[in-house]
């Protein structure tokens, strides 16, 4: 399958490479030492609604554990912190794989010095496409009821996928809303997130091929979704 650099216009609203990590350091000391690394490149801060519970609810909910907590803003880069994940994003503007992978690798190799992870469990690069129609229309993912097209106001497919060594949950929803620099949106978005939770497989010091080869995973995912008359009217450059 020959996968496109990019495409036009690009439909990439967010980016998002993330780590979550086991750490001996306490979880309330963690955003302390992350900031005190971080606070030069990023001036503006912002707690989380999160915060608003309990630090033991916070800690021993698996569905919060890995939720960030306060999040450090940069033009249209964000860097999002909690007791056990990192996330780096690239929200509105999407400045290309070469620039992305560059801020991703250069802040976890930051974080590696620190010595706070003691452990790497899962590693993911997440994007969220959007476009301003029903992309149901336009991709190789169609639904029936009793052998005729499936029609509905709102259709909603999540799915996760073997990507090579990696998963990826795919999210696929139309008509939905979206708001970007305080407008809102109705369209449709294609989420892939594709990640590996191997902690044997996740080493710092080999962070740059495998964030290269999730993000050669995600390409393929999303591509191969697309109609090949669909792409070519998005003016694929390779």
């Amino acid at each position: 399958m020959k996968i496109p650099k990019k495409i036009n216009p690009c439909p990439i609203i967010e980016a998002i490479g993330e780590i979550r990590f086991e750490s001996e350091t306490p979880p309330d000391a963690v955003f302390g030492i992350l900031y005190n690394e971080f606070k030069s490149d990023y001036k503006k801060v912002e707690r989380l609604p999160i915060l608003q519970l309990p630090e033991f609810v916070r800690t021993n909910d698996p569905n919060l554990r890995f939720q960030p907590n306060y999040k450090l803003l940069q033009d249209n880069f964000i860097l999002q912190i909690g007791p056990n994940v990192l996330s780096v994003v690239n929200a509105n503007q999407y400045v290309g794989w070469p620039d992305f992978a560059l801020r991703i690798l250069e802040t976890f190799s930051r974080v590696n010095k620190l010595g706070l992870v003691a452990k790497a469990n899962r590693l993911g690069i997440r994007y969220i496409n959007f476009f301003e129609f029903d992309i149901y229309e336009n991709i190789n993912l169609k639904f029936t009821l009793s052998d005729q097209p499936f029609v509905a106001e709102q259709i909603t497919f999540r799915s996760t996928l073997a990507t090579g060594k990696f998963l990826s949950n795919l999210h696929i929803i139309n008509n939905g809303n979206i708001t970007t620099n305080n407008i809102s949106k109705s369209g449709s978005l294609i989420d892939i997130d594709t990640y590996i939770e191997d902690e044997k497989a996740i080493d710092f010091s080999d962070i740059k091929s495998l964030l290269e080869a999730g993000h050669l995973e995600e390409k393929r995912l999303f591509f191969g979704l697309l109609q090949e008359s669909f792409l070519q009217k998005l003016d694929p450059e390779y």
